[in-house]
Formats: C-alpha cells, sequence, structure tokens
C-alpha cells in the first residue's frame, strides 16, 4: 500500500501542534519531503541548514568494509539535526517513504542569536538535544545482548511515543533496526520473540509493539542471561 502524502500546508499544521525550540520561525520555514533512500538536500557555499523532523525518520549512515550499511546515527519526529555541505560527513537519508522536515536556515539562526540572546538560547537547546540523543543512542548500543538493545530501543520509544496502554508504533522496520544495532534482521526478530515468549512485550500486527511488564524490560537492560535463551541472540 503506498502511504498518503499530504500537501505542504498539512504538514504545517502538523508543525504548529508540535512544540519545539525554534517555534517562532515556523511561518517561514521550508516543507522538504522525502522518499525512502532519497538524501536530505545540501547547500553548497551556505552555512548549512538545520532540520527538525515532522514526520517520518531519516538516518546517518555509513558502509562497513563487509558491504554491509551501519547507522551511525537515527534521528526520529521531533529530532533537531544539522546538515552541512563538508565532504568528509556521511549523507543523511530518508528511512521511510513518507519523511516530511521543516528546514531553517543556519545562516539565518546565526544573524539571529547576534541580535537576540533568547534566540541564541534557543538554538543552544537543540545543540543539546542533538548531544542527548547520541548519549540515548549510547545507552541502546551498550546492551550486551540484542535483546537488551531491543529492550533499550522500546523504552526510548515508550518515553517518547508510546501511549496510555504502552502500545508503541515502530517507525522503523526489523531490517533498519538490524542495521541501527549492527546485527542481522533474523537476530532483531529473534530478539523480539524472544521478549514476547517471555510475556514482556506482546507483538500487535508488523510495526506495533505492546509492553506487557514494563519492569521486567526494564530489568533486561543490565541483566545477565548465563541459562537463558537470549544468550543466543547476542550480537
Amino acid at each position: 500500500m503506498k502511504p498518503i502524502i499530504h500537501p505542504a500546508d498539512y504538514y504545517r499544521r502538523l508543525l504548529g501542534l508540535q512544540s519545539h525550540a525554534l517555534k517562532r520561525l515556523d511561518e517561514s520555514v521550508a516543507i522538504v519531503k522525502l522518499n525512502r533512500d532519497q538524501q536530505v538536500p545540501e547547500e553548497d557555499g551556505t552555512a548549512g541548514r538545520w532540520y527538525y523532523v515532522i514526520a517520518g525518520a531519516v538516518r546517518r549512515a555509513t558502509i562497513r568494509p563487509d558491504g554491509r550499511r551501519q547507522i551511525l546515527d537515527l534521528m526520529l519526529v521531533r529530532d533537531f539535526f544539522f546538515v552541512g555541505d563538508s565532504e568528509t560527513e556521511e549523507p543523511i537519508e530518508a528511512i521511510t517513504e513518507e519523511t516530511v522536515l521543516a528546514g531553517y536556515s543556519a545562516a539565518r539562526l546565526e544573524n539571529l542569536c547576534e541580535r537576540d540572546r533568547q534566540f541564541a538560547r534557543e538554538l543552544r537547546e537543540i545543540t543539546f538535544q542533538s548531544l542527548e540523543r547520541s548519549r540515548r543512542q549510547l545507552i541502546v548500543l551498550g546492551g550486551v545482548t540484542t535483546a537488551d538493545k531491543v529492550s533499550a530501543f522500546l523504552l526510548l520509544l515508550e518515553k517518547r511515543y508510546g501511549d496510555q496502554r504502552g502500545d508503541i508504533r515502530l517507525p522503523i522496520t526489523r531490517y533498519d533496526l538490524a542495521e541501527y544495532l549492527a546485527v542481522s534482521v533474523e537476530t532483531v526478530c529473534r530478539a523480539f520473540s524472544d521478549l514476547q515468549q517471555r510475556g514482556i512485550i506482546s507483538l500487535i500486527g508488523i510495526r506495533t509493539v505492546r509492553i506487557t511488564d514494563r519492569g521486567a524490560l526494564e530489568h533486561q537492560i543490565g541483566r545477565k542471561y548465563p541459562n537463558a535463551v537470549s544468550d543466543t541472540i547476542a550480537a
């Protein structure tokens, strides 16, 4: 089924409903729509551009020596990220078919910062948010087993996007998650099955996960498994 691509005005209204650090510039923002695997545009000869994820997800990735892709940074809805014109940086690409971004000129932001101290604090806030995202991702990747990593990823999503029932709509596929965790997709699927069999999560369809035992999921992150199935799911 093809995704529904809404007009730019729809995403402007959606952006208006979301709280973020650059809120007062929403009226002049550039709306950028991307298909899966399409690169986020760079602007040669400029100071670059800050982007805010309105819908979908994007990745910064590299190709490993064995030919597999490794996702180095994963940006989800309500994340900010910066794109310059450096040839040494890995490209940033859309990871879902309906990926929509709000683009802010970095040159304009810098000019505003020189005249407005409050705005300078807001720009520092989105920089700190980028650093915090890196910290959260290190926690996810620091798991001993793939089940640990998947558990940390689900808890991160639940904190940001989960509903009152503990249901989480996965923003990326299991193939994408495997590239993020640097394991095979079969290993990721076994980790999900392991958590489900132990009654920690329930799988509702292909992309929705319900946390049924949050305490066990939290305990999973730092737990050792000398006699459990999860030891066979190590990265």
